[in-house]
Parts: structure tokens; C-alpha cells; sequence
């Protein structure tokens, strides 16, 4: 329609032309919110795999710097005596650092063993938590021995071999590879005291060689210890226990007590015997008389002493 030479649009044109304006711009506004929302979804992806990669890294970088150690550990807590099952124990990773030297790294070293100790769940096992029914027969005990002759370097721990040897040269092995469980020196070596573990035959064996040293003057029972216990085997026995002997203990069970204090003079008889040497030898006189009595000499004046006051060896060397 024209009016006055212009061109007139119409109403139900004009709406036409703005509804497909409209149409227009909301096709394009969901094209872009569509792009964005797409551009958004992939770069979150896309950040997520980076942080991924990130930390899969840092992980890596981390245990190479902090290198871990299988191990395996209580997953309940756990009571003296109690035997390891395969459900009690689980692995789990440890710093390299704070793996301790004796941990269990095989599950068949641990499932059936006896816990030494009480124990908490989580706990490290270690081969010192556990020991085997083998290990400690019934009749095992912890035994304490003073009539052996001990090596000066000997240490706490360490495995010895306890040997007899006759005046005539005669030389045997009585007990191998016992591990010295405790150790006590006296002053100037006067009395020694070793402990150790010994079974019923053990014992037994040991006490026929005490009789054995007692009535064979000049006797000596003696330890000498291993080098590489690690690696070294244990020594064959070679004392012959002696059956009359056997025969006597069983009969006098006393007869050892006796070997033993026999075995204990001896040595403090050697022991005053070599001191009486040293002063000797230095041109001094000697602390001891032949009746094992202690010789006071050379006392000064002004150092009285009450009557029945006892002096030691010590205070006249």
C-alpha cells in the first residue's frame, strides 16, 4: 500500500517481520549458549585430566624420592601366646626409612607362629614378635653357669661353643652354638657368670662335664665364641658323657653343687695364684699364703683398723 508516494507496511506484516526478528535472535542465542556450554564441559574435561596427570606425576616423583617396602601387619589386636592366622595379618607399604631390619616380607615366615608379646592391630610384624613351638621345647630353661672360662671380647648375644679340655690335651665339644643371653663380669675377672637357653639333655650334659672337670685335676671348661654366626655351622658334639657320672648324678643329685663349688675354688685358687705371680714378678710380695689366706703387709702407720674389720683383696694391691 503506498500513501503519498511512500511505501506502508502493514500491522499483520509488521508483526511477522518482528516475530521472525525475535525467532532469529533466540535461534542464535541458543546456538551460542550451546557453543558455550560445550566449550565449558570439554575444557572442565580437559582440566580434570591435566590434574590428574598432575598428581599421577607428582605420585610417581614422590616415590622415587621416598622409596616404600611391602610389609605386613596385625589387623587385630593380639595377645602373648596367641597363634598368627592368615585372617590376623594384611599387607600394607612402608617407607624404605622406617622399615625395621627384621620385618616379615613373606605372609607363609608369619601364619602360624607364637606372638612373644601383647600387641595392638596395625602393628609392623617383625621376626622378633614371633617365634616357632620348635624353638622353645617344654623343657627348655635359662640356665646360669659360673664355672666357665670366658673370653675377654666375649658380648651379650653372641654364640659360643662350650668346650672341656683334659690335662692330657684331650679336647671336646660338650654344647655348640649356644647364644649368650646375658653376661656378668666380676672385678679382676675373680667369677664369671654366663646365662643361656638349655634343654633337659643339654643340661644334663653339661652337668656330667662339671663332675667330669671336678674330679680330673686340671681340667678346664671354656667358651669360645663363633666369628660369622650367620654363616657358620653348628659344631658336632664330641664330649662322650660320661655314664657313670650319669649314674652318680642320678643317684646324688647334690654331686653337681658340689662339682660346682670344687670347679669355683679352683678358679679362685688360679686367680690367686696368678695374683701372687703379678706381685712377684713386679718384686712385691705376695697377697696370698698357700692356706688361701690374705697376707696384710705393708700397712701404714697411719691406717688403724678395728678388730674384725675386713679387708679386700683390692685394698693391698
Amino acid at each position: 500500500m503506498r500513501q503519498g508516494g511512500k511505501k506502508v507496511i502493514s500491522r499483520p506484516q509488521r508483526y511477522r517481520i518482528l516475530l521472525g526478528f525475535i525467532a532469529g535472535l533466540s535461534l542464535s542465542l541458543a546456538v551460542l549458549a550451546a557453543g558455550y556450554l560445550y566449550y565449558r564441559n570439554n575444557t572442565y574435561r580437559l582440566t580434570e585430566q591435566e590434574k590428574l596427570q598432575i598428581r599421577q606425576l607428582a605420585l610417581e616423583e614422590y616415590r622415587q624420592n621416598n622409596p616404600t617396602s611391602l610389609v605386613y601387619k596385625i589387623t587385630t589386636d593380639k595377645k602373648s601366646g596367641d597363634i598368627l592366622q592368615d585372617k590376623d595379618i594384611a599387607p600394607a607399604e612402608i617407607s624404605e626409612s622406617l622399615k625395621p631390619a627384621d620385618a616379615v616380607t613373606d605372609p607363609s615366615l608369619a601364619v602360624g607362629k607364637v606372638i612373644r608379646c601383647d600387641i595392638l592391630s596395625n602393628t609392623v610384624i617383625t621376626e622378633s614378635l614371633l617365634y616357632g613351638k620348635q624353638d622353645y621345647p617344654h623343657d627348655m630353661r635359662l640356665m646360669e653357669y659360673s664355672v666357665l672360662n670366658l673370653p675377654q671380647k666375649l658380648q651379650k648375644n653372641e654364640f659360643i661353643d662350650i668346650r672341656i679340655m683334659f690335662p692330657n690335651g684331650l679336647d671336646y665339644i660338650v654344647l655348640s652354638k649356644k647364644q649368650v643371653t646375658d653376661l656378668e663380669r666380676s672385678e679382676n675377672a675373680q667369677r664369671n657368670i654366663i646365662w643361656f637357653h638349655a634343654g633337659e639333655e643339654e643340661i644334663l650334659r653339661m652337668a656330667s662335664a662339671i663332675v667330669d672337670a671336678s674330679i680330673v685335676e686340671g681340667t678346664i671348661l671354656y667358651a669360645v665364641p663363633y666369628i660369622a654366626p650367620d654363616i657358620q655351622d653348628q659344631a658336632a658334639i664330641t664330649y662322650p658323657v660320661n655314664l657313670d657320672v650319669q649314674k652318680l648324678i642320678l643317684e646324688n643329685p647334690n654331686i653337681i653343687n658340689k662339682a660346682v663349688t670344687e670347679l669355683e675354688t679352683r678358679n679362685r685358687r688360679l686367680f690367686e695364684e696368678r695374683i701372687n705371680e703379678d706381685h712377684q714378678y713386679s718384686g712385691r710380695n705376695k697377697v696370698f699364703n698357700d692356706n688361701n689366706v690374705q697376707i696384710l703387709h705393708d700397712i701404714p702407720e697411719s691406717k688403724t683398723f678395728e678388730s674384725g674389720t675386713e679387708t679386700s683383696v683390692e685394698d693391698n694391691l
